[in-house]
């Protein structure tokens, strides 16, 4: 326990074969995140349409739902660092196609389709592959401190490419910007090159039908049996789901509840992403003294405040000091929360789950809690149609309380997270 105590941010930098992966993944998501804006634009501009930038969303969101789980039971006894390298390069070539049909003239809305299905694919293999060698590059010890500082450094490079990719595309064009993305895959790849992930050398596997469906049922079975990954199932579902009221409502909840503009959408957007940065960096030093049980016990109050809270202020919103204070304060919170329980639940997902299970484990979780958020915001796309934007919220805090009891009275996690 004193070891432990001692442990600090200091020592991850130490961990060289980590750090190699952490600073792969981040130069991979500063070029996701620069993608997203250019392929935003480019989808726009080709087509004219909102309806092709829709349904390539939603061919984006497919394969993580359905493959993922597969793609994890394929993934476990194959050589991870080797999909990981592979998936790169395919992703790579994918962006470079995109890039050269819209600078050469030859690209077709068609042709997005099949190069975002084919992206989404092989992140579906390449998401369970990074998480099962975690364990292998990176000591039990040391989990909380550098999976928090690699939520930090994500978020704070999503935020810098996000805030960059105007720029870039004003400077290289849309084009210029997707070819961005792809070196970013080839240096991801040439990084992970040499990373010494201690897997033992694999043979070259045929595929096996009949071994890779048991693999599979092993997997679900695994899921269903082990009492933590049930637990940290319905909680990562549950978190998923519960910002969905707000994310789908935010703009409504500003002009109808806040009765403010563009720059209260901007205040709570920032407020949200100072507490999660905030979250993310002292996490390590909230689970010394806390349980993972009372971090979700109080992030579902956080989260229930929040949502019956503002609606419930709303007649005192007329005093404008009061109105961004009560913003403020429950942004931070709330941001803090769930940044703190993303830590909470990467940390514990990897300790807690057998290694041998480990790809397959995070493949399910993966795509049920991806599966979550469109299927709420279907629901909640009809449930605004019979009742006010304020009632949907007061909902969504009812269902966090509900979410608060259920811990609090699930006696079987109290001495293991």
């Amino acid at each position: 326990m004193e070891q432990n105590e001692k442990i600090g941010y200091k020592d991850i930098f130490k961990q060289k074969e980590y750090m190699k992966m952490m600073v792969a993944a981040l130069i991979n998501r500063f070029g996701d995140s620069i993608d997203a804006i250019a392929s935003t634009w480019i989808v726009y501009e080709l087509t004219g349409s909102a309806v092709w930038s829709a349904v390539i969303f939603g061919v984006n969101k497919v394969p993580s739902v359905f493959v993922t789980p597969l793609a994890g039971a394929w993934v476990e006894g194959r050589n991870k660092k080797a999909i990981m390298i592979i998936t790169d390069l395919i992703r790579a070539v994918c962006v470079a196609f995109v890039a050269s049909g819209y600078l050469l003239g030859f690209l077709q809305p068609w042709m997005l389709l099949v190069t975002t299905c084919i992206i989404s694919t092989v992140e579906a293999f390449r998401g369970p592959a990074g998480s099962a060698l975690t364990p292998r590059v990176l000591q039990a010890e040391y989990y909380e401190y550098g999976m928090s500082l690699m939520s930090t450094f994500s978020s704070v490079t999503e935020l810098a490419g996000t805030m960059a990719a105007g720029g870039i595309i004003a400077v290289i064009g849309a084009a210029g910007a997707i070819y961005l993305d792809m070196a970013t895959f080839l240096l991801s790849a040439l990084i992970i090159c040499f990373v010494n992930t201690r897997e033992e050398r694999s043979r070259s596997q045929i595929f096996d039908g009949k071994a890779y469906i048991t693999n599979l049922k092993e997997g679900f079975s695994y899921v269903r049996k082990s009492h933590e990954v049930c637990y940290l199932m319905v909680v990562v579902l549950f978190m998923n789901g519960i910002l969905v009221p707000l994310n789908s409502l935010e703009a409504p909840m500003v002009d109808e509840i806040l009765h403010g503009g563009a720059e209260m959408l901007s205040l709570l957007s920032a407020a949200l992403t100072v507490g999660m940065l905030f979250g993310s960096v002292t996490y390590p030093v909230v689970k010394k003294h806390m349980s993972g049980k009372k971090i979700m016990v109080i992030a579902c109050v956080v989260v229930a405040v929040f949502y019956i809270g503002i609606p419930l202020c709303e007649p005192f919103f007329v005093n404008r000091l009061f109105r961004y204070g009560v913003v403020i304060a429950n942004s931070l919170a709330l941001g803090y929360v769930v940044a703190a329980t993303g830590a909470f639940l990467s940390v514990a997902s990897v300790k807690y789950v057998n290694q041998e299970y480990l790809a397959r484990t995070s493949g399910i979780m993966s795509a049920a809690s991806i599966a979550a958020m469109p299927v709420l915001s279907f629901i909640i796309s009809g449930l605004v149609s019979f009742v006010t934007t304020a009632q949907c919220f007061i909902f969504a805090g009812v269902c966090a309380l509900l979410e608060c009891i259920w811990i609090l009275k699930n006696k079987g996690i109290e001495g293991n997270m």
